[in-house]
């Protein structure tokens, strides 16, 4: 009989091991939000979106004039963290740290705008010197203008019109 109690006690205590909750993980932190490695330029766009090779070369100076605290034509190890820091927590997922290249204890103006320059020529395949918006936040499609017939097509499509239609 005490051997019958015991297992009795410990099926019990298994099945309520069972049917309790799995201990609760810590909740993953979110991934930082993905952007398009475009969004390195779209600070130099113009208003309708597009971007010329001199409306980016001025906006990098620009910023490079900025950050540039002491004038010196180069940034120094102080300016270049603080550059790689406040890129690195607006946008992790674009973030370009700057580089020494040259190895000569700053970075440059070629050096901090290289990036841009490279992402610059990759888009630019007819060497236009002029990238639209579309090719600076590709996967956005443009609204429909009125008048285009865009929207009577989807109309038509979908069942819809008018009653000299059917």
């Amino acid at each position: 009989m005490k051997n019958h109690s015991l297992l009795l006690i410990a099926g019990v205590v298994l099945l309520a091991g069972c049917a309790s909750e799995p201990p609760k993980r810590a909740r993953e932190p979110d991934p930082p939000p993905q952007h398009p490695v475009t969004a390195i330029l779209l600070a130099y766009a113009a208003p309708d979106g597009s971007l010329t090779r001199a409306q980016m070369e001025a906006g990098l100076h620009r910023e490079f004039d900025k950050i540039d605290a002491n004038h010196s034509g180069c940034l120094d190890a102080n300016e270049v963290r603080t550059v790689n820091e406040a890129r690195w927590k607006a946008d992790a997922s674009t973030a370009s740290p700057l580089i020494d290249f040259k190895h000569n204890g700053c970075v440059d103006f070629d050096e901090f705008a290289a990036t841009a320059r490279s992402l610059f020529d990759l888009l630019d395949r007819d060497g236009t010197g002029k990238l639209s918006a579309q090719q600076l936040k590709p996967g956005v499609k443009k609204p429909a203008q009125p008048g285009s017939g865009q929207g009577e097509e989807i109309r038509h499509r979908r069942g819809g019109g008018s009653s000299a239609d059917t």
